[in-house]
């Protein structure tokens, strides 16, 4: 049963009212009211709310009957020259209605209402697709937030060491070589925490975007990067899809109104009628009716033409809808096989490798402390205790990512 839609957009109006606009730069924001906040208030949702309303303004056109003609018309208008005695000039004035062949119009009305559902088809499918592009934007900016979190302290763990090397240097007990390199390694790492705060702030500006409002301060990010093992094979998300994603049921319904454009086009070379009622004036107390059927036949061109182009249509609808299966298939074996992966590698962390390198580290700086470890090879640990924390948080965003290409695989902006 079709929505109706005015009532859909003033909730929605109502929703974007009741949002505080300022909810991000204030309070911070989840990805789960991020996602909120986009459904609400993006331009191409309400833009796609304001599509059903038009599909919805198309049925009323396509349900609607032929409009009845006004008739006027004048007989027995004498030729100048042959006017004979009690020759007169008649005038008919009447009311003409088309009677469509039957069938026609309850075809054009099912066309309609599946134009209807296809566009709340279409409208759920731009939520999905942006629920997914929020969600990507949310855990690139939190990938870089965390990675730049993780640099920062790293930096200050290469602070202390620097003082140690500075203090050994000065007594001699320390290499001047050893002093630059740590400075060097600090450089690194600062720059690389530059070029994550500006990864973040774009990933940010891209959620502002999303979330339908003008860019604004930085955004505090309230939902740390979630690592849950993922519990399901392609061929269960793939039968999944088939069930619940938007571009199936377009494709139905796509299917759906090709076969009735097919069967609306074969009613074509069937006549309409036609019925008139007429008063003359010559005798006012009299009325008179006409009777009449449109001659397709005549035009056996047209009719021709509208089959083969319903019939071609329908034959597009139908490879498209293979092809969507086969997209589909392929863009979740795709999605899948990234999510297993970035999950094996976020597994090799989580199992203690970062733990053993944290505390390695902490016993090497002791050791270098008290003359007992090689400032070369303290700053070789760190710099491998940094890359795996790093690397850890990018494998956590490939393995959010691919879930978020999951939810929507197959599906495209076109």
């Amino acid at each position: 049963m079709p929505v109706k839609r005015p009532f859909v957009l003033a909730a929605a109006a109502a929703i974007i009212v009741m949002i505080p606009s300022l909810t991000a730069q204030e309070g911070g924001l989840t990805v789960d009211q991020a996602v909120e906040i986009a459904l609400a208030r993006n331009p191409e949702v309400l833009a796609a709310m304001t599509r059903v309303d038009a599909a919805r303004g198309r049925t009323l056109q396509l349900r609607s009957r032929p409009e009845p003609q006004v008739l006027a018309s004048v007989e027995g208008v004498p030729i100048p020259g042959l006017k004979k005695v009690g020759d007169q000039t008649e005038v008919h004035l009447g009311i003409e209605q088309v009677f469509e062949y039957p069938g026609k119009r309850a075809l054009r009305s099912g066309i309609g209402r599946t134009g209807e559902d296809q566009a709340a088809a279409e409208l759920d499918r731009i939520r999905l697709l942006l629920a997914a592009r929020v969600k990507r934007a949310y855990w690139t900016a939190a990938f870089a937030r965390g990675a730049a979190g993780a640099l920062e302290r790293s930096i200050g763990r290469l602070d202390a060491l620097l003082e140690d090397l500075q203090s050994k240097y000065r007594t001699g007990a320390a290499a001047y070589a050893d002093v630059l390199r740590a400075r060097a390694e600090k450089a690194r790492l600062r720059n690389q925490v530059l070029d994550q705060a500006s990864q973040k702030r774009i990933a940010e500006l891209q959620l502002d975007e999303l979330l339908g409002r003008d860019p604004g301060a930085p955004i505090a990010l309230l939902t740390p990067l979630p690592f849950v093992p993922l519990a399901v094979d392609a061929a269960s998300l793939l039968e999944q899809a088939r069930a619940t994603l938007p571009s199936f049921r377009l494709s139905a319904l796509g299917m759906e109104r090709a076969a009735s454009a097919v069967k609306l086009a074969g009613l074509s070379r069937k006549p309409d009628f036609l019925a008139g009622f007429l008063l003359p004036s010559v005798r006012p107390n009299a009325w008179g009716v006409s009777f009449g059927l449109t001659m397709p036949f005549l035009r056996p061109g047209r009719a021709r033409g509208e089959a083969m182009e319903a019939a071609a249509d329908a034959e597009a609808v139908r490879l498209g809808s293979v092809a969507l299966d086969l997209r589909v298939k392929t863009a979740i074996e795709s999605a899948y096989v990234a999510a297993k992966s970035a999950e094996e590698q976020v597994l090799v962390y989580e199992k203690g490798l970062l733990q053993e390198l944290e505390d390695e580290l902490g016993i090497q700086l002791e050791y270098f402390r008290y003359g007992k470890a090689e400032a070369f090879s303290l700053l070789d640990l760190h710099r491998t205790y940094v890359l795996a924390q790093v690397e850890r948080l990018r494998a956590l965003l490939i393995y959010n990512l691919a879930l978020a290409d999951l939810e929507v695989a197959g599906e495209s902006m076109d």
